[in-house]
């Protein structure tokens, strides 16, 4: 084997017997130990597995989204679902061409608001939800100057920090305006933490629908549609309702 083999260091060749009861002394004779005892390796090993029991490995999976079942009536048919998708896709199509446009003019977009650093998630809360301290706490609408002029880390930002509060309070319309605008300056395709994000909106939005009581509740249309654009738009389809 040894004509097959390119030496990486030089080892001088010796007529010395080795003594393998004592430690090398140096880097050369601990090198020559080595060559010794390859010599004596077969070039070949085949295992003995006779009488040894392989165990085949078991591979487990699930299908489960973490999306509880809706009663039925509260699924969105099929053309509903197509139609919403097609409306967000035609929204972002709008927005993006009015940026560009703005851009071409040189022109910045501005809003028409004071809006808080991206750190400052309380004074986030505050501007789009109002102060809680309040009696009848009133907050600002995602008006579209203030969704343009969002850069995507704000918009990211924003979106976690909505998530966030989902999962500590109610689902009601004022969120559902901002998560839908919000959602609407999400550039694609997503970063991994933002594809993790929308899943878990997706997750909180049908545990809030099947705790609906009525197909008449103003919320249900919401809670679909959000769980229509991740599963559909944002190519989340395990998460989706089906087809029907």
């Amino acid at each position: 084997m040894d004509e097959f083999l390119h030496k990486a260091l030089y080892v001088e060749e010796t007529d010395e017997d080795i003594d393998f009861e004592s430690a090398p002394s140096t880097g050369q004779e601990y090198l020559r130990r080595v060559i010794v005892e390859s010599r004596k390796c077969e070039a070949v090993v085949v295992a003995d597995m006779k009488g040894k029991k392989l165990k085949a490995q078991t591979v487990k999976y699930t299908t489960d989204s973490g999306c509880p079942p809706a009663p039925e009536v509260f699924l969105p048919s099929k053309e509903w679902q197509q139609f919403q998708v097609s409306q967000f896709s035609c929204l972002r199509s709008r927005m993006a061409k009015h940026l560009a446009r703005l851009k071409k003019q040189g022109i910045q977009m501005k809003p028409n608001t004071t809006l808080p650093a991206g750190d400052k998630e309380k004074e986030w809360s505050v501007l789009c939800y109002g102060n809680p301290e309040d009696e009848k706490p009133c907050g600002t609408p995602p008006m579209l100057p203030i969704i343009l002029s969002l850069n995507q880390f704000m918009v990211e930002t924003l979106l976690e920090y909505n998530v966030q509060w989902l999962e500590e309070t109610n689902f009601t319309q004022q969120r559902g305006q901002w998560l839908y605008a919000l959602l609407a300056k999400l550039e694609k395709p997503l970063k991994p933490e933002m594809c993790s994000l929308i899943r878990t909106l997706a997750r909180l939005c049908s545990t809030f629908r099947v705790q609906l009581t009525s197909v008449d509740d103003p919320l249900l249309a919401q809670l679909n549609l959000f769980i229509c654009l991740v599963g559909r738009y944002f190519d989340q389809s395990d998460l989706a309702d089906p087809m029907k």
